[in-house]
C-alpha cells in the first residue's frame, strides 16, 4: 500500500542529484507580513530534505506600511465592491489563505558569509533590492496569462473578465539570461466568487516552490535551461474593482441562482454498437438512457461476456446523495435492462474502472471520499464484488485509470492539493503487479492543467500510438474530452500532448461529455444537460 508524499513538478527526468548538499535558499520580502499561503510554502521548503532556508530579510520594516495586510486593489476599491465582497464571502465562503502571517519566523537574519543558490522574492521587491544575484536565479510567484508577479491580482482579473482558466506558477530571473517559467499551472475560473477563485489558486501555489526546488536539486542548473523563456518585467498595474465590477458580479450570481431554481442539471449515459468509433462528440446513433427524477447516471464502463453486453456506471439516485455502482445489460436493438446495484459503501463511489488480469475481473471505483484507491474482485459476475485491498491510502484521488505498458502497471489519477479543486493535477503511480505495491512517480504531478489532466476513460492504442482520454474541466466540469497522445511513460518521466478535442455537438442540447469507453463494438459515453424543472 502506497501513501502519497509531496512531489516535484512535471517535465523533469530522474537522475542523480548534481547538488550533493541541500539547496541554500534566501528570502527577501517587501514587508514582514505576507499572505498565509506564502508562509506555508516556505515552511514546506524548510521542512524538506533537499533545501534549507538560511536567511530572510525585508526591505520595509515598518508594519504600518505592510501592503500584505490589505492589497491596494482592495483599499482603493469602491464602497460598493467592498460591500459586495463581504456578501460574497458570506455566500460562498473563503479560506484563510490570504490571511497575513509573519514571514520573519521562517528564517534568521542573514550574515555576510551566507551565500545562497536561490533567492525567493516576495511582494514588490526589485532585483536591486535582492542584492547579489544567486547562481540559480531569483524566484517569484507569478499569476495570469501574462505571468505577472503581483499577488493581489491572482485570480481576480480572470473573474472580473470572465476568463475560462486562471494561471499561476513560478518565474525565475537569471542574471544576464532573462526570465523563465519553471512551473505553470492552470485551474478553472470560479466565476461567481473572486475570493474562492483566489483561494483555489493559492492552495495549489503553496506547493509550487517545493516542487520546483526539488526538481532543481535533482537535476541541477540544467533544469533552468529547459524552462520556457518569457518576457521580462514582473509587476502589472493594480486592478481596482469598481461599482460596475460589483454590479456585473451580482448580476452573474443572480442569473445563476435563477438557473439553479428553474432547471435540473443531469448526467445521463449513452451507448451504441458500431464497427468503428470516430468519437466526434455527436450523440447521433447513440441510445440515450436518462435516469429518473434528478438522479445522475455517469462514468460508464462497458464489458462483453458470454455473448452479452453490460455497462457499469455511477448511479446517484437523487442529486446531493451518495452514489453507488450499478450495471445494466444492453443489446443491439437499443434496449437496456433496469439498473442493478452491484457495489455500495458508506461513502461515495463512482468511475467503476474495469480491468482484467490473470483471468480475473477487477473493478477500481473512485473512493476519494474515503481517501483511498481500492480494488475489488468480481466473485459472481456481474453483481457480486469483494474488496481485495487498498492500493493507495491516505490520498484524495479521483478517477483512477489503470494501464499495462512495457511489463508494468500504471495508474493515472487526479490528486487534489490541500484546499484546491481535484480537477487540475494528474499523478501517476506504478507497480509490477496489479494487486501489488504501488508507488508514485518522483515527478508527480505530471500535469497541472484543468484542460486535460483528469482521466476520462481507458487508455487505448490506435495506429500504433497510445492515447489517454482526459476531461476538459473549464469553463465547466466535464465540458468535453481531450485526446492526449502519450509519447513517454516510464519510471523516470511522462510526456503527452493534446491531439484533438471531442466537444458536444451543436444543436443536440448537450453541454458536456466527460467519459468515453469501448469494449468490442460497444461504445459508451455520458452527457450533461440542463432541462426545465417545471413543465
Amino acid at each position: 500500500m502506497a501513501s502519497l508524499a509531496p512531489a516535484p513538478s512535471a517535465g523533469s527526468h530522474a537522475s542523480p542529484a548534481p547538488f550533493r548538499r541541500k539547496l541554500r535558499v534566501g528570502v527577501v520580502a517587501d514587508v514582514p507580513y505576507q499572505p498565509q499561503w506564502i508562509v506555508e510554502a516556505l515552511r514546506k521548503v524548510a521542512a524538506s530534505d533537499f533545501a534549507e532556508i538560511v536567511w530572510g530579510r525585508t526591505t520595509v520594516s515598518d508594519p504600518r506600511r505592510n501592503r500584505g495586510l490589505t492589497p491596494v486593489s482592495q483599499r482603493a476599491a469602491s464602497p460598493v465592491w467592498k460591500a459586495y465582497s463581504k456578501l460574497e464571502q458570506r455566500l460562498f465562503g473563503s479560506g484563510n489563505w490570504s490571511r497575513p502571517a509573519d514571514v520573519t519566523t521562517i528564517a534568521a537574519t542573514p550574515r555576510d558569509d551566507e551565500s545562497v543558490d536561490v533567492v525567493v522574492a516576495l511582494g514588490d521587491v526589485t532585483d536591486d533590492e535582492v542584492g547579489s544575484q544567486p547562481s540559480c536565479g531569483v524566484w517569484r510567484y507569478c499569476f495570469g496569462s501574462d505571468a505577472a508577479t503581483c499577488e493581489s491580482h491572482a485570480g481576480l482579473r480572470e473573474v472580473l473578465e470572465g476568463a475560462d482558466v486562471t494561471g499561476s506558477g513560478i518565474r525565475v530571473h537569471l542574471p544576464g539570461r532573462g526570465d523563465r517559467i519553471v512551473y505553470q499551472s492552470w485551474s478553472r475560473t470560479l466565476a461567481f466568487s473572486a475570493s474562492r477563485n483566489r483561494d483555489n489558486v493559492f492552495a495549489k501555489a503553496s506547493e509550487f516552490l517545493l516542487r520546483g526546488l526539488r526538481d532543481l536539486h535533482r537535476e541541477g542548473p540544467s533544469y533552468l535551461d529547459r524552462a520556457e523563456e518569457t518576457v521580462s518585467g514582473t509587476i502589472s498595474p493594480e486592478i481596482v474593482p469598481d461599482t460596475v465590477s460589483a454590479l456585473r458580479m451580482a448580476t452573474r450570481v443572480a442569473q445563476r441562482a435563477v438557473e439553479k431554481i428553474a432547471t435540473v442539471e443531469q448526467w445521463s449515459i449513452a451507448f451504441r454498437f458500431a464497427a468503428d468509433e470516430p468519437w466526434s462528440g455527436s450523440l447521433a446513433g447513440f441510445q440515450r438512457l436518462t435516469p429518473p427524477g434528478d438522479g445522475f447516471w455517469a462514468d460508464p464502463f462497458p464489458i462483453q461476456r458470454g455473448g452479452k453486453s453490460y455497462v457499469f456506471f455511477e448511479e446517484l439516485p437523487q442529486a446531493g446523495g451518495r452514489a453507488h455502482i450499478s450495471v445494466i445489460e444492453v443489446d443491439r436493438h437499443g434496449r437496456a435492462s433496469k439498473p442493478v446495484r452491484v457495489l455500495e459503501r458508506d461513502y461515495h463511489l463512482s468511475y467503476p474502472f474495469l480491468v482484467e488480469d490473470e483471468g480475473q475481473l477487477y473493478m477500481v471505483p473512485e473512493s476519494a471520499a474515503n481517501h483511498t484507491i481500492e480494488i475489488y474482485r468480481c466473485i459472481d459476475f456481474p453483481a457480486k464484488w469483494r474488496r481485495e485491498r487498498v492500493l493507495v491510502d491516505h490520498v484524495f484521488a479521483a478517477d483512477a485509470t489503470l494501464h499495462r505498458h512495457n511489463g508494468r502497471w500504471w495508474m493515472f489519477a487526479n490528486v487534489a492539493a490541500n484546499g484546491a479543486e481535484i480537477h487540475d493535477e494528474l499523478h501517476v503511480f506504478t507497480s509490477e503487479r496489479l494487486t501489488g505495491e504501488w508507488k508514485p512517480l518522483d515527478i508527480n504531478p505530471v500535469k497541472s492543467d484543468v484542460r486535460g489532466a483528469r482521466p476520462a476513460g481507458k487508455l487505448f492504442v490506435q495506429d500504433g500510438h497510445l492515447y489517454r482520454p482526459a476531461q476538459i474541466c473549464a469553463p465547466l466540469y466535464g465540458a468535453g474530452i481531450s485526446l492526449q497522445r502519450v509519447t513517454r511513460l516510464d519510471e523516470g518521466g511522462f510526456e503527452e500532448h493534446e491531439e484533438r478535442r471531442i466537444l458536444p455537438a451543436a444543436g443536440e442540447g448537450v453541454l458536456g461529455l466527460h467519459t468515453m469507453n469501448r469494449a468490442g463494438d460497444l461504445s459508451v459515453t455520458d452527457a450533461f444537460v440542463r432541462r426545465a424543472r417545471f413543465h
